[in-house]
């Protein structure tokens, strides 16, 4: 049976970068079934710039306002709770889909109708034009549970989800809200499907980067605080959680490190010049 998809993108004073978005979804060699555009109470030209592209769209594009910027997976919840594609995507306002992500991810769960989850491989940094892929060529393995322990395998806007699953992101958490999801998704429902190339070019690095991921001590918090709510929730024993912290903290400091030198790197070379 053929899925229908629904696109969910979530957006804060993202006038200049949204429409790029937005190209990128309606250029799929496969198209969703609906956009739906959260815009989380931005106070730029946002609003008007996606009403603009949903009269010309040729796929049908919902805006969603929400009045009090409530963070992106309050944002993402609402466009979720809205959907009406059998599957739903996942798309940052400054992120960019490969042409083929929908025709080479979907058929997997289409396929298989026990995933209720998959992602794929990104990139980062400079934007170069998108190569062709051979589906038949992708190379698909599965992470669990104790795999997302260990570290977050992938980046939101590489995600496809089952629209019926009752899971959802923590509105309570402002960073980590991802990891937290997918920490649920795959200890409730089994493993994710990944498959090992890149069909999205992201903004930021994982870490270090620009936005919410940038700030390192508040993503280490977010962390901290999202294995808290997943023991809460019954979802990773009690007798767990000091290890998956001391091991959270330990990260941290791996990237503090990484990125000072990093940083060290790249002011070694502007001074070289």
């Amino acid at each position: 049976m053929k899925a229908s998809v629904s696109v969910v993108i979530p957006v804060h004073n993202g006038a200049e970068v949204i429409l790029n978005a937005i190209d990128s979804v309606t250029q799929q060699t496969r198209l969703p079934l609906e956009i739906i555009i959260v815009d989380d109470a931005s106070t730029d030209a946002t609003v008007k710039t996606v009403e603009q592209a949903a009269a010309r769209s040729v796929i049908p594009i919902q805006l969603m306002r929400v009045a009090v910027n409530g963070g992106p997976g309050n944002a993402r919840n609402i466009g979720w709770n809205h959907a009406k594609g059998d599957l739903v995507a996942f798309l940052d306002a400054d992120d960019l889909w490969h042409p083929q992500k929908l025709e080479v991810q979907v058929p997997i769960m289409e396929a298989n109708p026990g995933v209720a989850i998959s992602a794929h491989d990104r990139t980062v940094g400079a934007h170069t034009a998108p190569k062709p892929i051979h589906s038949t060529q992708v190379v698909w393995r599965q992470f669990g549970f104790s795999d997302f322990l260990v570290r977050n395998r992938c980046a939101t806007p590489s995600v496809i989800v089952r629209r019926n699953i009752v899971q959802r992101f923590s509105p309570k958490l402002f960073r980590a809200e991802d990891y937290y999801l997918w920490l649920m998704l795959t200890r409730a429902h089994g493993p994710l499907s990944y498959a090992d190339v890149a069909l999205v070019h992201c903004a930021n690095r994982s870490y270090g980067g620009a936005g919410l991921s940038g700030d390192l001590v508040k993503m280490y918090r977010g962390e901290i605080l999202a294995m808290r709510h997943l023991t809460k929730d019954g979802y990773l024993p009690r007798a767990l959680l000091p290890i998956v912290l001391t091991w959270s903290t330990l990260k941290f400091l791996v990237r503090l490190i990484d990125h000072h030198m990093l940083n060290n790197r790249v002011q070694t070379v502007s001074e070289s010049r």
